[in-house]
């Protein structure tokens, strides 16, 4: 190459008809600005557009809300509350359903609509059609509580018509154990109204259209296995059967209580509390024969019968506090007069007391086998008894007792027929029956003015037992 030479240069020809602004990153920087420009005029509008309608997807209290300007989401939340009804249900077919024209349901759309257009914001558009709106706002819904009460009430009255009542806990002996024991308590299908209006209420005021009833709804038993007054009935019930119990008098035993009679005395009262029926007992007591055997209790002075409601109260209040035995109670029905002085220590004899008008018979060991109340002879008349110490100079019935002739008509003074006759003075003064008299005439006052002619006059019954007892020289004591 030659010195100096200059450089070869392209042709000219190769540069000619280039377009001028031409470059790629120009190219991208128009198309760049006509998106941007597209995309501004799209949110302008957009922004428009939803500063008076909702964003597709968006929901006002479940209502479908998107696209709708305020006035047409007032409308479609008045079209539901024109439609809304209400099905109610459990798992036990209960079934009702509730219209809001029944409830006269009524809510502020208005409000309602206003406050849903007040939480969207129109410039935020976009980000609403990427994530919908799902709007809860309080409708201030409004019903009739009495009608809606009364609508629930009838339906529950008429499902639990046929429904199965709770069953309280209770207590019961089982046979096969021979103890008692808790039954559980069972919940059953009947259900309560309260909880259901409660339910139904909140629903109708958040327009919910279904509502499931849980167990808050069911009646619910009032006495549960757990309670401690069965659990303590049930300790108590079973002390009390684990042995015979005794009624007893001065510690001896009268008659016996066995676990199996016990048994039908026991319940719970209306606080669950173990209680035994004094009535039950009563009746026992009363019917039995053992225990007015022991009841009927005669001394030297004194004369009881048995007590049957004391001794059925004393047999129930042992029971009850879980002891094992109780004393028969017994009625005082006769004190007698004094026992004369000395008159035990004198061996066998017939004790006749002028002064009390009461005779006792002692035995050898100075036991009383015998006594009555008698009338002796008539004091007004001089006809006392003669006093003195004297013996059973006989025993005879069937006999005609006759007096003297003192009125000298050549007549007895009198007649009398007694059937025992036991003469201790002469052949004429003796103790005998006097079926002439009435029983309230024996003892007391009445031999003062209407006493016998001298003799000792007894009722039928006494004098028949002392006829049986009596022997020929037993020793009879007169006195006052």
């Amino acid at each position: 190459m030659a010195e100096n030479s200059s450089p070869t240069m392209a042709p000219a020809s190769n540069w000619e008809g280039a377009p001028k602004n031409a470059s790629p990153r120009k190219k991208r920087r128009r198309i760049r600005a006509a998106v941007i420009g597209a995309l501004l005029v799209c949110y302008a509008a957009g922004t428009y557009y939803f500063s008076s309608h909702l964003t597709p997807g968006t929901t006002v209290d479940g209502v479908d809300a998107g696209m709708l300007t305020q006035d047409q989401l007032v409308k479609a939340l008045d079209e539901r509350e024109a439609n809304y009804t209400q099905h109610i249900t459990n798992a036990d077919g209960f079934d009702l359903s509730i219209t809001g024209t029944d409830i006269s349901l009524s809510g502020d759309t208005k409000a309602v609509a206003s406050e849903a257009f007040s939480r969207s914001t129109a410039a935020l558009w976009p980000l609403s059609l990427l994530t919908p709106q799902h709007m809860l706002v309080d409708a201030k819904v409004s019903i009739d509580e009495d009608a809606l009460g009364k609508i629930v009430n009838e339906a529950v009255d008429a499902y639990n018509s046929e429904a199965q009542a709770p069953t309280d806990a209770a207590v019961r002996f089982d046979d096969e154990q021979g103890i008692y024991v808790i039954d559980e308590e069972s919940i059953g299908t009947a259900i309560e109204a309260d909880p259901i209006i409660d339910a139904c209420a909140l629903a109708s005021r958040e327009l919910r259209e279904d509502v499931t009833l849980g167990a808050e709804a069911y009646k619910q038993p009032q006495v549960t296995k757990d309670d401690e007054r069965l659990t303590s009935a049930v300790d108590k019930a079973n002390g009390i059967l684990t042995s015979d119990f005794h009624v007893t008098h001065d510690g001896e035993n009268v008659a016996t209580f066995t676990p199996a009679m016990m048994r039908e005395w026991l319940y719970l009262d209306d606080d669950l509390e173990l209680s035994v029926d004094g009535d039950g007992i009563l009746s026992y007591v009363n019917d039995s024969e053992e225990l007015t055997d022991a009841g009927n209790i005669t001394d030297d002075e004194h004369v009881w019968i048995l007590d049957p409601v004391g001794t059925a109260d004393a047999a129930y209040k042992a029971i009850r506090d879980g002891k094992d035995s109780s004393e028969i109670a017994l009625t005082l029905i006769e004190t007698k007069p004094e026992v004369t002085p000395g008159a035990k220590e004198r061996g066998r004899h017939i004790d006749v007391n002028l002064s009390t008008q009461f005779a006792r018979f002692y035995d050898t060991d100075g036991t009383v086998i015998w006594d009555s109340y008698f009338v002796s002879g008539n004091v007004a008349e001089g006809r006392q008894t003669p006093t003195g110490e004297f013996a059973i100079e006989a025993k005879e019935t069937g006999r005609t007792l006759v007096g003297a002739d003192e009125n000298n008509d050549g007549k007895p003074d009198y007649e009398s027929f007694v059937n025992y006759w036991m003469p201790f003075l002469a052949g004429d003064w003796g103790l005998h029956d006097a079926t002439w008299r009435w029983d309230g005439e024996f003892g007391g006052t009445t031999y003062q003015w209407n006493g016998s002619h001298g003799c000792i006059n007894l009722p039928f019954a006494k004098a028949e037992e002392l006829y049986g007892l009596c022997k020929v020289g037993d020793p009879v004591i007169v006195h006052y």
